[in-house]
């Protein structure tokens, strides 16, 4: 075969295999899947202190109210990860299955521990989920 005819099979074919040899990126599906995968990375990126996925995570409108109910933007929820993954870890139990609802471009994942109701808010733009905000509301052991 030729040079330029080998080449030329070669350009043709590269399409057809390179679809198969990348993994679909789980956290884009716009699926209840999808946003499992997008909260099990948040939580491991929050402990890692992983920057660059929080901040394309977190809209820049972004807030977290604790249980306090103090409101903390985007910015002190990234310095409070950077804060954590300096620190040793602290072991965690596992946390029981996480509620989620996928409404068109919104999705809302209720998580609940017994002593702690959260819930996320997310919207989905330019291809993948951002979380939009938090709440986190303690949970009074019933009488």
């Amino acid at each position: 075969m030729s040079r330029p005819l080998a080449l030329a099979a070669l350009l043709l074919t590269l399409p057809l295999a390179g679809p198969t040899l990348a993994k679909p990126d789980p956290e884009a599906a716009r699926t209840v899947e999808g946003v499992r995968a997008v909260e099990a990375h948040w939580l491991k990126a929050f402990l890692g202190g992983d920057e660059a996925y929080l901040d394309r995570l977190l809209d820049p409108a972004y807030v977290s109210v604790g249980q306090a109910g103090t409101p903390r933007p985007k910015a002190q929820i990234i310095a409070l990860a950077k804060k954590m993954a300096a620190s040793p870890p602290k072991p965690m139990a596992p946390l029981p299955p996480a509620q989620i609802v996928v409404h068109g471009d919104a999705a809302v994942v209720t998580n609940s521990n017994g002593g702690d109701t959260s819930v996320d808010v997310f919207y989905w733009a330019g291809g993948r989920w951002h979380a939009w905000h938090s709440q986190h509301t303690p949970v009074k052991a019933q009488s």
